[in-house]
């Protein structure tokens, strides 16, 4: 097969012209991919590369759509040469299966690396220019015009959010809500959200808006042990798991305390919040009692995965993981190979196509071995026990967080439906409709 990869480097830039040429160089194949070419990540580039097969030729627009490093250029050609593939490029002369094709290709290489560190020259220069001459690098943040003038009214802002923050002691979330209410648009984003804010007031550059003291203040109140609550587990089975079932909802439910009557106890829910600090946008009116719900979707998780029809179903996917050619004695028998190939390759009676070979049996055997390594959540689910006690018990060792991992290994999400009538008790497995990922 000849297989065609296209590249641009960011999610901006229009890969059509590549596609077009692709096409007319008659690729039965074409993979597309947007990342720039001096990622270390190229997960589409590095599938194309690890299927091509003897007989193969892989087709590029341009050299630098596949690395822009020689080292790595040539590494990559050597590998395919090796193992019989074809590389070309339609627009210089490269084409690996002649020797002039092979010359332009070291040449070309060094070239790109060559026009590349030229541009990093120049924009290291750049750089440097604008630290001399005390210009902000990056991008103009919000509160000021251009490089060396303060927009009076984004300003003012800014000195009223200090206030209401540390002068009124009121929360970032409601004069994010305030700040949306009112349509003010923070830049190019859509909407301010809390993050946002409290990155905005700890920019150094607003120090010279809200003054010096103030800043601080600022920062050590954003710093204080008990507002550092990022990156907290779970502590609540169903926070985010459960959705709304409203029309035009389908926002996740979070867990909240509902006061109950004077002298009652408080009740605990998830609850469909409303805008707040940009963070939830939900309509507000959906919510459902948590012990009762927890409680259910236990009973759902533990019922399903002892059921025939999800073993069934986790059978089926597991087999179509493995619906290849590659029997399971075809696996063991590359395997057996590849350690005799390494037994004499190292000695004078190896030879080239040994080696080929052996790198052939390798990429046979990481495919094959590795399509079930790709879905670790159907492997886990795989090996999960089958009885109910088992699975109960199981469950009973789990801390919340890892309770929450199994729940999102079945579930896409649970939806929340209305209750049934108003201010009356609905059954609470009838308002929950789960949707399944197996």
């Amino acid at each position: 097969m000849d297989i065609g990869l296209a590249r641009v480097s960011t999610r901006d830039q229009n890969p059509g012209l590549q596609l077009s040429a692709l096409e007319k160089a008659g690729c039965d194949a074409i993979y597309e991919e947007k990342v720039s070419g001096v990622s270390k990540q190229r997960p589409v580039r590095d599938q194309v590369l690890a299927r091509l097969a003897h007989g193969d030729t892989l087709t590029v627009w341009k050299l630098d759509r596949l690395g822009r490093s020689v080292a790595e250029l040539l590494a990559i050609i050597e590998d395919l040469e090796q193992r019989g593939v074809r590389f070309r490029c339609l627009t210089q002369p490269i084409d690996t299966s002649s020797p002039t094709g092979r010359l332009f290709l070291t040449l070309l290489a060094g070239f790109a690396e060559f026009e590349r560190e030229i541009m990093r020259e120049r924009v290291l220069a750049g750089k440097q220019r604008q630290r001399e001459e005390g210009r902000p690098m990056g991008p103009l943040p919000f509160g000021w015009s251009d490089a060396d003038t303060i927009d009076p009214d984004q300003a003012d802002l800014l000195r009223s959010a200090a206030g209401r923050i540390l002068d009124d002691e009121e929360p970032l979330n409601r004069i994010v809500d305030d700040w949306n209410s009112r349509e003010l648009k923070p830049g190019k984003a859509e909407r301010w959200r809390v993050t946002h804010l409290r990155r905005l007031l700890l920019n150094h550059r607003t120090a010279e808006i809200v003054g010096a003291d103030v800043h601080l203040r600022l920062a050590r109140l954003f710093s204080a042990p008990d507002r550092q609550r990022q990156g907290r587990p779970g502590e609540h089975l169903l926070s985010g798991i459960l959705t709304c079932g409203r029309n035009g909802c389908g926002q996740p439910l979070y867990h909240a305390v509902k006061v109950g009557k004077p002298g009652g106890p408080p009740q605990d829910v998830y609850r469909c919040k409303r805008a707040s600090g940009g963070r939830f946008s939900g309509c507000g009116r959906t919510q459902i009692t948590q012990g009762p719900t927890d409680k259910i979707v236990r009973e759902m998780f533990v019922a399903a995965m002892c059921s025939d029809l999800l073993a069934d179903s986790l059978n089926r996917r597991h087999a179509e993981l493995l619906a290849t050619d590659t029997t399971a004695e075809e696996l063991d028998d590359w395997r057996a190979e590849i350690e005799e190939l390494e037994q004499v390759i190292p000695t004078r009676f190896g030879t080239r196509t040994m080696k080929r070979r052996h790198t052939e049996l390798q990429r046979l055997v990481r495919e094959a071995t590795t399509q079930l390594m790709r879905q670790p959540e159907l492997q886990a689910l795989y090996n999960l026990p089958r009885s109910e006690a088992a699975l109960t018990a199981a469950w009973e060792s789990w801390s919340v967080t890892e309770r929450r991992t199994w729940l999102r290994r079945i579930f896409h999400h649970i939806t929340v439906k209305p209750p049934s009538a108003r201010n009356r008790g609905s059954d609470v497995l009838a308002r929950l409709e789960p949707s399944w990922k197996v």
